[in-house]
Parts: C-alpha cells; sequence; structure tokens
C-alpha cells in the first residue's frame, strides 16, 4: 500500500514569544504537513516564503522533516509571525499578528501547473486563514475534483457552513465556546451540506464526530500541557494519516471502527504535542530587541 500524501497550504509563520526569547515555525496548515510527515506520511506544504531570516527558517524546517516544498514561492517582503504569551495552563494569548505578510500580498493562485501538482496528493488542506476564496474551494472540488479538508478554527457562522461544507470532504471546528448540543448541530448540518466528516474539537474536552450515520464522543489522552499551540493542527494531521491509510478491506470490516480508530490516534498524537514547545516542537533563540533581523519590519517590540 502506497503512503498517505498530505499537502498544506496556507500560511507560514514564527510564532514568537518576547518574554522567552524563543520562536517557532508554524502556521495551521504548515503544521499539519509537519505532523503529517512526522507521522510517515508524504507530505507537501504550497505556500509563501518571506526574504527575511523567518522565511529561511520556516522553509528550511519544512525540508528538514522532508515536507516537499518545491512549489513554494519566494517573495520580497516580511514573513508571517504572531507575537505569543503562554498562559499557565499551556494554553497561548495571541499579542499581535502581521497581517500584511507576503502570503497576504501574494497569496497563491492556483496555476494549471500549481493543480497538477496538488492533484497529485490524496487531500489538500486550508482553513480560514489560508487566503483560498470560496470561488477557487468551488472549483478545487467541483472542476478538478480535489478533496479538501477545511479547518473553519472557531470564529465560524451558518453562512461560513453553508458556503464551504458542500465542496469539502473533512471538516474541523474548534468548538470550545459551543455546549454538546450545538456541537452536534453544528457538525450534522456540515455533514447534511455534503461534508463527508465533520469533527468538533474543544482542547482539553471530548471530541465529538459525525459521519451522517453515527455520532462519536472520544476523550482526549490526559497529559500536563505545556505549550497548546498548533495542538488542533496536529489533530488534523494525524487523524488525516490514520483514516487515510486504513485499507477497510485489511484492517476493519466496521467502517466506524475506521473513524474510531483515526480519532484515537489523533487525540494520542495531539497529546505528544503540547508537551512540547512550539506547535512542531522546533525552536530558535531569539533576541526581543533585534525583530527587524527576524521578518522584515521596520517596528520593534
Amino acid at each position: 500500500m502506497s503512503k498517505v500524501r498530505i499537502l498544506g497550504t496556507g500560511v507560514a509563520t514564527m510564532d514568537i514569544y518576547p518574554d522567552k526569547h524563543r520562536m517557532y515555525p508554524g502556521g495551521n496548515e504548515y503544521n499539519v504537513a509537519c505532523n503529517a510527515a512526522l507521522l510517515g506520511a508524504d507530505a507537501g506544504f504550497l505556500g509563501v516564503f518571506g526574504n527575511d531570516k523567518a522565511g529561511e527558517i520556516l522553509e528550511s524546517t519544512l525540508k528538514e522533516l522532508r515536507v516537499d516544498t518545491s512549489m513554494c514561492h519566494h517573495e520580497i517582503g516580511s514573513s508571517g509571525y504572531s507575537l505569543v504569551k503562554l498562559k499557565d495552563d499551556g494554553d497561548r494569548i495571541f499579542l499581535d499578528w502581521n497581517q500584511k505578510g507576503v502570503t497576504d500580498l501574494h497569496p497563491i493562485q492556483f496555476t494549471n501547473e500549481e493543480l497538477d501538482y496538488i492533484r497529485t496528493y490524496d487531500v489538500i488542506t486550508m482553513g480560514r486563514v489560508a487566503d483560498v476564496s470560496l470561488e477557487m474551494i468551488k472549483r478545487l472540488d467541483e472542476e478538478d475534483c480535489i478533496p479538501i479538508c477545511y479547518d473553519f478554527h472557531a470564529a465560524f457562522t451558518d453562512e461560513d457552513i453553508e458556503a464551504i461544507a458542500p465542496h469539502i470532504v473533512y471538516g474541523f471546528f474548534s468548538c470550545s465556546h459551543l455546549d454538546e448540543m450545538e456541537i452536534q448541530r453544528v457538525l450534522k448540518k456540515a455533514v447534511d451540506l455534503g461534508c463527508d466528516i465533520a469533527i468538533g474539537t474543544q482542547g482539553c474536552d471530548p471530541i465529538y464526530a459525525y459521519d451522517g450515520d453515527c455520532y462519536y464522543i472520544h476523550e482526549v489522552h490526559e497529559v500536563h500541557a505545556i505549550d497548546a499551540l498548533g495542538a488542533g493542527d496536529s489533530f488534523i494531521g494525524a487523524f488525516l494519516v490514520d483514516y487515510l491509510s486504513y485499507d477497510e478491506e485489511v484492517d476493519v470490516k466496521d467502517p466506524q471502527e475506521k473513524v474510531e480508530h483515526a480519532l484515537f490516534a489523533a487525540a494520542q498524537h495531539a497529546a505528544t504535542v503540547v508537551v512540547k514547545e512550539g506547535s512542531v516542537g522546533i525552536g530558535y533563540d531569539y533576541d526581543p530587541p533585534a525583530f527587524e533581523d527576524v521578518v522584515n519590519v521596520t517596528n520593534m517590540l
């Protein structure tokens, strides 16, 4: 059986922790690709790198993890970055972020060459901050028949679900702000509109999933979290790797077991990520007064 192939497209971001004098490569779909590679999948990332130190580190980190970057773009400008502060429970607060980085100014256009590249993968993952328009999501689904995994994050609306769910295969929702009944409603709505599987995560609380036939409730693996940054992304990457790796003829008789196994594997993997610093556990020392030496901006911390 060939390896699962997972492609992430979105923003490559340097997560900077000023009070710790550390910085960590990250970004939602960047993290998904990294975690997929760490779990043995053939992973790729389709994004934009700035011509600064952060861009150099972001790309070299992917290459070290054997994530394919051959179709990435390089532009003059600032890499994406966020300034992060950790709370005592390991959760994080975003103090500031760059909204005019190279991905914002030069988003991926999905040329014919890029579409041919995307088709070599089993699924492409993207989310709210990936700068992929609704029109392009529709095209990837309807014209190019490319399976899409979409991360709605937490700030989703019913209108978002109605617009996007008909065009995706896997939908992920951050649901810590919702009660059980509302989570089940959101997941059912996504699947009823066309999504194959919808999953709602709640941080340390149980995970919910719905596939049109069954609701699933899965407990997280309890650990003492050090840094929750990237936990959801690691869950998505691990779920996709496990779910897409399963050969139903060999491994399972019941399709529900396939979902349950993937939820278990994803929760287990996410638990190994939150006990490390940074979204993929790779960090670099950082001198706060030298902010402009890391990204192409002139402001200082």
